[in-house]
């Protein structure tokens, strides 16, 4: 009754992120519909084209009927709303200004998404995938490549199943 989330190694392309002397570290949130956004504990010092770096960071978004029932019920919209828009886990990836240049505000510089609803019809999870980073400034120019995880095939038939119950 969980999913898991995992933010393995991130890449970039030739773009304007690669060329931006004011980007140096970069974390990654992943945010969970409205509920939950979680980090990746680390920046790490910006790639350069074609170089990964990793993360490894892991993270389990609990979904259980006793503790967790509005996230069951967002579930539930997920698979019985077609035309619902947030069927999506949300990465972000986020420029973290280095320690002597507080001036600066963390920017998203790029975004990705995996579909709960397509992991449910194709039955499978996502295990270890390159997915598109778009550019948060121009979401038709792909940046990068964030490698992921997402395990939620068996917590989506849970739901699934009771919703046939209801």
């Amino acid at each position: 009754e969980k999913i898991r989330v995992e933010i393995i190694s991130l890449c970039l392309t030739e773009s304007r992120i690669i060329s931006d002397e004011t980007i140096q570290q970069l974390f990654v949130e992943c945010r969970f519909y409205n509920f939950v956004a979680e980090e990746t504990p680390l920046s790490l010092p910006k790639p350069t084209s074609g170089q990964r770096i990793h993360y490894n960071y892991s993270n389990v978004i609990h979904v259980d009927k006793a503790n967790n029932h509005t996230r069951r019920e967002y579930l539930k919209s997920v698979l019985l709303k077609p035309d619902l828009h947030t069927d999506s886990l949300q990465f972000t990836v986020v420029s973290d200004p280095l320690e002597d240049e507080q001036d600066l505000e963390c920017e998203d510089i790029g975004f990705a998404c995996v579909s709960l609803r397509e992991i449910f019809q194709k039955q499978r999870d996502i295990i270890e995938e390159d997915i598109d980073i778009f550019d948060s400034q121009d979401d038709s120019a792909v940046i990068g490549k964030l490698k992921v995880t997402v395990e939620a095939l068996h917590a989506l038939r849970s739901v699934y199943k009771e919703c046939k119950d209801d």
